[in-house]
Order: structure tokens, then sequence, then C-alpha cells
């Protein structure tokens, strides 16, 4: 005898905020699943539960924004498509905002379900979202755009020592392998996981609190106000030049961002705190090219491809100075061992490559950016 199915629950917000981003939780007697969509899932065993579990409602706040997941019919289809990437200034800037704060809501359900890239994704999206409403202000609302910018550095800063530690711990280990097995001891390697594994720990909870803290909440809803503000604000109250062409008037709010960057890299001398200010302009303007596309008059693939390059020889130097901090501080306690003494001479020496070719990589990316000069 056939057992009958038993009946599909499924729960969204009344405004079918999981629907529109093509999620869905549904319930099946007391087996509760999250649908991601795209293959992933996560299934929790509920009994005699009639709300939807803490598990699967945290995952998902980013998208339901703590609003009250209950019963809902079943509905087929996906969410609309997410921003402009032609047509005026105002619609290109904003396309791309759109699409930062959607990465955004990705990068977070990435972090909760614990996968490896979600923290580093969370902060490359804060990071997007803070660039564009900087450099693109004169189209984006100008001082109302202005005011996230502290939030999202906030937001930023707070998830950062959860991606710096596996950083550091990727980088360790790799040194380790490149030295002599003789001086790299079992009882070296233990403590340095124990090490590792303690900060990893206490960075993954203080991640957990920022991203189910009110203060991250209240960012996300207002992002989400913001964009739709901008997209709902007439033509008239958006400003001349939001309103002209793309190609027209994007090259000219990039350009500054690279002399931005070229002054920094002629300070860069002035060491780490210089290069690390090189590097911010970096981002800012590899964003920059990435939001306004096919508007600068530029071959856009090759420019972001030399920005990269140019952002992993700034990446590798800022790394290689913060692992000289963590293994300076062993054997200035005299707890260094010859391993780590090798490690970090092996960080120095890195450290000076990396500066003596940034000036040569940027010379290169700025004479490909050079035609966005009027």
């Amino acid at each position: 005898m056939t057992r009958a199915a038993r009946p599909v629950t499924y729960y969204d917000t009344t405004g079918l905020r999981l629907r529109r981003h093509g999620m869905a939780i549904s319930r099946a007697g007391s087996e509760w699943q999250l649908d991601l969509g795209d293959g992933r899932g996560r299934r929790v065993e509920a009994p005699g539960v009639e709300q939807v579990p803490h598990e699967l409602a945290r995952l998902v706040r980013a998208y339901s924004r703590d609003l009250d997941l209950v019963p809902m019919p079943r509905q087929a289809g996906a969410g609309s498509r997410i921003g402009a990437e032609t047509g005026t200034a105002r619609q290109v800037a904003l396309g791309y905002l759109e699409r930062q704060v959607e990465a955004l809501a990705r990068a977070d359900l990435a972090v909760r379900l614990e996968e490896p890239e979600g923290v580093h994704d969370l902060r490359v999206a804060a990071r997007r979202i803070r660039a564009t409403l900087r450099t693109f202000a004169p189209v984006l609302g100008g001082r109302l755009a202005g005011r996230f910018r502290s939030a999202l550095r906030w937001l930023g800063a707070s998830v950062g020592p959860a991606r710096d530690i596996e950083v550091q711990r990727a980088r360790f280990f790799a040194a380790l392998e490149k030295l002599p097995p003789e001086v790299v001891s079992d009882e070296m390697r233990i403590g340095a996981e124990q090490v590792f594994d303690a900060q990893a720990d206490e960075a993954a909870a203080e991640c957990a609190v920022v991203l189910d803290s009110p203060r991250y909440l209240q960012l996300l809803n207002a992002l989400d106000v913001l964009l739709v503000v901008l997209r709902e604000q007439s033509a008239g109250a958006q400003g001349k030049r939001a309103r002209r062409p793309a190609a027209k008037v994007l090259p000219g709010l990039v350009w500054p961002v690279v002399e931005e960057t070229d002054a920094r890299v002629g300070a860069m001398p002035g060491g780490a705190a210089a290069v690390h200010a090189v590097r911010k302009s970096v981002k800012r303007l590899r964003y920059a090219v990435e939001a306004a596309g096919s508007a600068l008059p530029v071959d856009r693939d090759q420019v972001l491809k030399s920005l990269r390059g140019l952002q992993e020889l700034l990446g590798e130097y800022q790394d290689s100075v913060v692992a000289q901090g963590r293994l300076g501080e062993l054997v200035e306690s005299g707890e260094a061992t010859r391993a780590h003494a090798l490690v970090l001479e092996a960080e120095i020496r890195c450290a000076r490559q990396c500066a003596d070719a940034m000036p040569a990589a940027w010379r290169e990316a700025y004479r490909q950016l050079a035609p966005l000069r009027r």
C-alpha cells in the first residue's frame, strides 16, 4: 500500500521576500527545509514546531529582515532582474549599487552557512557599496548616499578579523612547507594550530554577533530604502549629471580616483601606512571601473586585469606586514623557534619585493587609464 504524500506548507514574508530571491522554506510534517534555489539548502527535523525554526530563520535574515515568516501559497517564479548596465549616469551607477547590495545578502547567507569565502565576499560587497556611494555620489544623491559609509566601514571592520585569521593561517603553514623539515617540529605545528583555532573561534563568534545585531539589520533596511528612493526619484529631482548619458559623465567621476591613486603611489616610500593608502585607492578605482563598465573609453577588461594584478601585489604586501607583526611579537617574547625566525625573514623579503614592483605595475595601469583624462 502506497503511503500518502505529506502535505507541504511554504513559508515566506507577506511581501514574498524569499521568493523574490529564488528561495523557499517549506514544511512537511516535522521536516523543515530551506531551498536556496541553486541546489544548496538546509534540512531541519523539528517535531511539534509550528513556526520556522530559528536555525533556518537566522540563515535568511538578510532577506527576511526579521519579518514574520508565515504560511503562504506556493507560487512559481524567481526574482526580478537587478540593475541596469547601460543608460544614464544614474542608471548605470545605481545598477551596480543594486547588484552589490544583492551580493551583500548572498555573502551574509554564505557566512551563516560557514562557507569558506563567505566572510571575504561580505567584506568585498560592503567595500564595493561604500566605494560606489563615494565615487558616484554626484549622481547617487550626494549627502544622502554619504551617510552610509561609516556604517559600511563598521561592518567591514567588525567581520574583518575572521578573514584575516584565515589568511594568516594559510600563509604561515604554506611558509612552513618551504622550510627544511629539520627546523619544523611537530610541537611547533601543534602549538600554531591551537593558537589559530582559538583566534578563529573568537573571531567567528564576534562575526555571528555582528550579523545578528540590530545595527546590521538597520543598515540592510536603510540600503533598501536608499535604493527605492534613488529608483523612484523623478528625473527632474535627479540633477543634470545624473540624467546625462553614462559615457558623458562617469569618466569624469572615475578620473579623480586615478589622480588620487597616482598621488598616493608617489608618497609610497612613506612606509606601510602609505602602501595601505595606495591599496585602498586601488580597490576604489577597480570598483569604479567595474561599475562604469562600457561607459569608459578604455579597454575595461585589460584595465581590470592590471588593477587586479596591482591589488594582488598590495594585498601580498599587507599580508606580509601583518605576518611580520605576529612573528615579531613571538621573537620579542622569546617564544619563537628557528622556524619562526626563518619565516619572519622570508616575510621581510616578500614585502620588500612587492614594494619594489608596485610603481611599475601602477605606471602600466595609469597608461591604460589615461584616456579618461579630459
